[in-house]
């Protein structure tokens, strides 16, 4: 896995910026929602940073848009939901695709499923890594149980630093790490072809 030993700075690059704000939408604990695998070119769902509420939430319906991190890999260091520690030298020279998601989001719930099957298709050539924030570790564990995402680690990140370190703000989201640290983000859901299509580029 790769990164050199110094930290430097995330930079945030919004690809969008020039054609306008990147809106997100509301994803709550109690709606699912079919359009969790749509593809990476067509309207998304993604929520706030925030636990859901009873308030009415408005959609909106928004592209997603990429970002560039800059080199390298951002510092930060976390543990699986097993306990296991983890850093950013973990990921040293090794493409990967980190997914965010929460364990209240039935957007990221109906995702699971496709997650889990990419990682069984990339069969370690490109590692996925599940980042669970903004619930419980037994919560997110629950999560894992329920929709069969055992065969890929998972992060816990309840407070959402890691989330932070990438610049993330919402679920679901990925970061494709490149093998020479290089990274991009995209907010929102993803369908399959356009993941594996993603992680061809990584190597």
């Amino acid at each position: 896995m790769n990164t050199p030993g110094t930290s430097a700075k995330l930079r945030i690059i919004i690809a969008g910026v020039a054609a306008g704000v990147l809106l997100l939408t509301g994803c709550s604990s109690g709606s699912d929602d079919s359009s969790a695998t749509a593809a990476a070119a067509e309207v998304v769902e993604s929520t706030p940073l925030v636990e859901p509420t009873d308030a009415a939430e408005s959609e909106t319906e928004a592209p997603i848009e990429p970002a560039v991190v800059a080199n390298p890999l951002p510092v930060f260091s976390s543990t699986t939901l097993d306990g296991q520690a983890v850093t950013q030298a973990d990921f040293e020279g090794k493409p990967t695709i980190m997914w965010f998601w929460a364990p209240w989001c039935s957007v990221c719930r109906g995702e699971a499923p496709t997650l889990a099957k990419v990682a069984d298709q990339l069969d370690g050539n490109v590692d996925v890594v599940g980042v669970a924030a903004l619930g419980s570790v037994d919560e997110m564990k629950t999560f894992v149980s329920d929709t069969g995402i055992e065969n890929f680690s998972q992060l816990a990140d309840p407070d959402a630093q890691v989330w932070g370190v990438f610049g993330v703000a919402s679920q679901p989201a990925f970061a494709f790490i490149s093998a020479d640290g290089s990274i991009e983000v995209v907010q929102g859901s993803i369908d399959e072809d356009a993941i594996l299509e993603r992680a061809a580029t990584l190597s």
